[in-house]
């Protein structure tokens, strides 16, 4: 059955409510900063229950990241370079405006509880 009947099909039936599988994609800049981001990331499923939250283990460049967080239908990157790890900052980035903004890490979880 192809994409489109399912959705018509679902529609018919009422049950719109199709949510993405992954809210939160982290995007991490080489090996020292992958820790603090998988730190991060569990920080922010225990902060805000019901937050979906995926971290890069495959390696890459942030290009190869990105592609990667918009393939998995994310809402907003994470990015944690060496310069965030050491500012306790995160860069957050709507990936689909791209707007972003730095913000410390202590006050991500405020801003994500709404996609929760």
């Amino acid at each position: 059955m192809g994409l489109e009947r399912l959705v018509l099909m679902m529609e018919t039936l009422g049950n719109t409510d199709v949510r993405r599988s992954v809210d939160v994609y982290m995007v991490t800049a080489g090996e020292g900063t992958m820790m603090a981001g998988m730190k991060l990331a569990e920080q922010l499923r225990e902060q805000v229950p019901g937050l979906r939250v995926m971290t890069h283990f495959g390696g890459g460049n942030f290009k190869k990241q990105f592609k990667r967080a918009d393939k998995v239908g994310a809402a907003i990157a994470l990015v944690l370079g060496e310069d965030e790890v050491a500012a306790q900052t995160v860069v957050v980035k709507d990936l689909a405006g791209g707007e972003q903004n730095t913000v410390a890490q202590a006050e991500v979880a405020k801003l994500l509880a709404h996609l929760a």
